[in-house]
């Protein structure tokens, strides 16, 4: 079973929105400026859990970061339970930059090596005990011996199966990424099991910028890094042998940064740089009883702007889909406002838009995902204390 990335807490405000929406703020005890609070979301809404990553916090050291982890007590509400850092904790590591959870396991990335490559990055498990205790478990780091950029760019968790990629070279284009499967074995050890790379090599993008991790199905990214360029995405699938095969890939991706969602037989694909003068758009993919994923349905704001890049970050579950896009230009010739829209489906009308979620932030949007009619929305920048959102969608 999936595990969606998002966040459910308890509400402390409410601030209005546009008409027919409404945002709760979810307070953090930590309001330093840079803080980075909502740099990354995870949510188990089965068992109430949830954790986010704050990647500015400091308490061993200037960015090292910090990720908390949430649990619902019985009046219904979200309370912080532990605080996660990495047994080897240090200035400089920007902790919880990507957090994903399932069940009693949190893995969290930090992501140091982005802007210091002497520090490498690295992907930590943390396990609860039996007490409720939060505890390491496993360091996991890249295979040796690949050029292949820096590792933990992206990262998902699924039961006993984990996911972590690497981020190629954007500058160069010389190499592209990989992702590495790890899983844990009997005696509770995790090992890494396969390691994927895409069929088109670095012409179809530099791959391992962003993933996903659905059962025996992961979704890995491609991203050109160009304005004009165009990339893909690539889903491989676990055969009866346990060998992780390519099934599928989808090209022309037009987006700087390809981002993408899956949940079962769905797929959610951002295309942020397509569209009449780059307005965006995002498309959805369907699984037929033959592995082809045929392109269903194309998403587009009720009021598309010039460069507004809609498509820049998408989110899939069931049948509600977010997709963050940029609004308002205030006649200076660039968008400076960031914008979350919400869709839904129906049998009757197919996808539709139901709201717009927009604080005036160019930050509002950083992290988001959803859990049923549930939306979380992180806002992290230098500029301010970081901060989470709770929307009830319609």
């Amino acid at each position: 079973m999936r595990f969606r990335l998002a966040l459910f807490l308890s509400v402390l405000a409410v601030l209005p929105l546009a008409a027919h929406a409404q945002i709760r703020t979810i307070a953090h005890a930590d309001t330093t400026v840079g803080n980075h609070f909502g740099a990354a979301v995870a949510l188990d809404a089965e068992r109430g859990r949830a954790v986010i990553g704050a990647t500015g916090e400091a308490r061993c050291g200037t960015n090292a970061g910090a990720a908390y982890v949430f649990e619902r007590n019985p009046a219904g509400t979200f309370a912080e339970a532990a605080r996660l850092e990495p047994d080897d904790c240090a200035s400089g590591d920007l902790f919880g930059r990507a957090v994903a959870l399932s069940g009693d396991r949190a893995l969290v990335a930090a992501g140091g090596e982005f802007v210091d490559p002497g520090r490498p990055n690295r992907a930590y498990l943390f396990e609860r005990d039996a007490s409720g205790a939060w505890r390491q478990a496993a360091i996991l780091m890249a295979e040796q011996g690949h050029d292949e950029g820096v590792f933990a760019a992206s990262i998902a968790l699924d039961g006993n199966r984990a996911l972590v990629t690497t981020a190629g070279d954007p500058a160069k284009k010389a190499y592209g990424g990989a992702a590495y499967m790890f899983e844990r074995d009997a005696s509770g050890d995790w090992r890494q099991t396969a390691r994927l790379v895409g069929s088109e090599g670095t012409r179809a993008g530099i791959f391992g910028s962003h993933a996903r991790l659905d059962g025996d199905r992961a979704l890995v990214t491609a991203s050109p890094y160009e304005n004009d360029g165009t990339g893909s995405v690539y889903v491989f699938e676990r055969d009866p042998l346990g060998d992780w095969r390519e099934t599928a890939r989808i090209g022309s991706v037009r987006s700087f940064t390809v981002r993408a969602d899956l949940d079962g037989d769905r797929l959610l694909v951002g295309h942020s740089g397509a569209g009449p003068n780059r307005s965006g758009g995002a498309v959805f993919y369907h699984r037929s009883d033959t592995g082809t994923w045929r392109r269903v349905a194309t998403l587009v704001p009720s009021v598309p702007y010039h460069n507004g890049s809609f498509g820049d970050a998408v989110s899939l579950d069931g049948d509600r889909a977010l997709v963050v896009g940029y609004s308002e230009q205030i006649g200076l010739g660039y968008n400076v406002d960031r914008v979350v829209y919400s869709f839904a489906y129906t049998a009757e009308a197919g996808w539709t838009q139901q709201q717009v979620m927009d604080l005036g932030a160019w930050a509002f949007g950083a992290a988001l995902d959803q859990a049923g009619r549930t939306a979380i929305i992180g806002q992290a920048s230098d500029a301010q204390p970081g901060a989470a959102y709770l929307v009830e969608l319609l």
